[in-house]
């Protein structure tokens, strides 16, 4: 289901939301820091993969969506996104890959840095049931100083 805004009432649809509709929620909500908003997009049981960033401490496997809101309030603690950068798009059926760069925040600092990254996501229903997130883990490391170049 989703809401629309239309002459200062919300209209709801009883269809699921389409995959690229989902999508673009998604990223909406990242945008937005709405760790609560994306987890609700994902169904009470997703396969997740989103290893090797420096704020998170479990691997992949199955995750509650609490897990999920667990993950996005850490790395929106972490780096949160100023904006949003879509390369490409693609998506077939229940499946969709986006390829991006995300511009965050280093913490609280001042500093920015580019995030490159791609999400994979496979819906069902109007919900994600599969998800990997792969950003580029030493960048992030990098400006978190959980890296270095040797």
């Amino acid at each position: 289901m989703f809401a629309q805004l239309e002459r200062g009432a919300w209209l709801v649809s009883s269809r699921p939301l389409s995959t690229l509709e989902l999508v673009q929620l998604m990223l909406v909500r990242f945008g937005a820091k709405d760790a609560a908003g994306l987890a609700r997009l994902f169904a009470t049981k997703v396969e997740w993969r989103a290893s090797g960033l420096p704020f998170t401490h479990w691997g992949d496997g199955t995750r509650s969506r609490r897990e999920v809101e667990s993950f996005f309030l850490a790395f929106f603690d972490s780096l949160p996104p100023e904006a949003i950068t879509v390369r490409r798009l693609v998506v077939d059926g229940d499946d969709a890959v986006m390829i991006g760069r995300a511009r965050c925040r280093i913490g609280s600092s001042d500093r920015l840095v580019a995030l490159d990254l791609v999400i994979s996501v496979s819906t069902r229903d109007g919900q994600v049931r599969e998800c990997w997130l792969i950003p580029d883990s030493l960048t992030a490391g990098l400006a978190l100083g959980r890296a270095q170049l040797v």
